[in-house]
């Protein structure tokens, strides 16, 4: 009875996206996004529905992860399997909030305020009629050992996932404005195509990079900070959609990437050195996420691992580049704590088993 292993934990990966979003090219070369001719940042009006639709998503996601560490956890999944009393009363409490998707959607956020936002607010819609099947569906699998019920609720999670990743990528506005794309210097924010080549090969598949102005940057801020609940802000370097197509880089990350790469700068003192090795860890980082990783302590295992390559891609000498990932690892221990992790060393099971990775 493991069948349900795992079903709860990829909606909860879904859920853990934010400001992923697909693309149509126009004749221009443009990137155009969200269905919005003008790509203008979002109003006050849609910065506070953001927000209630990050409120929603938030209480949505830990009821998810709760039911998937129930599920995941050997002694409570073995409960779980034989009806113990007080674990499917904690799985269900869990489940809840995928059960009452629709009308929370409706009550807590109300319709979308923009024609803009419409889209998104019914791709929710049918992503909540998935969550409340596949709800009802695992429940009957588990309580009352429906083995007819395992692939109704298989399918479920998988549609649920599917229209929670569109939905996902049509927010926020902001992030789907049309941009240009250019190469090199740029005052201006744009789509980078050199860092979006190593980006897609770090992620196995085509990646837009997107740097922003300090100006934009801020505004999106703005935006992203009131859609993720506070998971992203001022001191957000980069993000990406788990699982997405695009990845953002903040002014500070792609002036350091551009200077490496086009003018040829080369930092040899610490403080720089470290802030370029930041910049690249990050571009290495964050198409971890665009494959699929959620856990951020093994994307960040991993970035370093791929960063003296990365580095050399952007034009550094291998040597350079060997300088670069030490001065990173020299600080590895400041990170946050969700950020690093035992594990993550020679021979330690975050080992990518690379010959070009360099370790402390």
């Amino acid at each position: 009875m493991r069948f349900f292993l795992g079903l709860t934990g990829s909606l909860a990966a879904a859920f853990l996206t934010v400001g992923c979003a697909v693309h149509q090219r126009s004749t221009e070369g443009r990137v155009l996004g969200a269905g919005a001719e003008s790509g203008s940042w979002a109003s006050s009006a849609e910065v506070a529905w953001l927000g209630k639709l990050g409120a929603w998503d938030t209480r949505l996601l830990r009821g998810l992860q709760t039911a998937a560490r129930v599920e995941s956890t050997p002694g409570l999944a073995d409960k779980l399997m034989h009806r113990d009393g007080r674990t499917m009363v904690m799985h269900a409490r869990a489940l809840e909030p995928a059960g009452s998707c629709d009308s929370d959607l409706t009550t807590r956020v109300g319709s979308a305020p923009t024609v803009r936002l419409e889209h998104a607010y019914d791709a929710f819609r049918i992503a909540c009629a998935h969550l409340q099947r596949f709800r009802v569906a695992i429940t009957l699998a588990i309580s009352q050992r429906q083995a007819s019920k395992i692939d109704e609720a298989q399918q479920e999670a998988k549609r649920a996932a599917a229209v929670l990743l569109q939905a996902d990528q049509m927010l926020p506005p902001g992030e789907v404005r049309a941009l240009p794309v250019i190469a090199g210097n740029a005052e201006q924010s744009r789509i980078e195509p050199r860092l979006g080549r190593i980006a897609s090969r770090l992620a196995g598949k085509p990646i837009e990079v997107r740097c922003w102005s300090n100006g934009d940057w801020a505004r999106l801020m703005r935006e992203e900070g009131s859609y993720t609940h506070g998971k992203l802000g001022p001191d957000t370097l980069g993000f990406a959609g788990i699982g997405g197509s695009r990845v953002n880089l903040g002014p500070s990350v792609c002036g350091g990437l551009v200077d490496l790469a086009y003018d040829h700068a080369r930092p040899v003192d610490d403080a720089g050195q470290l802030m370029l090795a930041a910049a690249i860890v990050t571009l290495s980082h964050e198409p971890q996420h665009s494959k699929g990783i959620a856990e951020e302590f093994v994307a960040e295992c991993s970035a370093i691992q791929l960063a003296h390559t990365t580095a050399i891609r952007l034009g550094a000498t291998a040597a350079y580049a060997a300088s670069l990932v030490h001065a990173y690892w020299r600080h590895y221990g400041q990170e946050l704590p969700a950020y690093r992790s035992a594990d993550c060393r020679k021979g330690g099971a975050l080992d990518l088993g690379r010959a070009d990775s360099i370790w402390p």
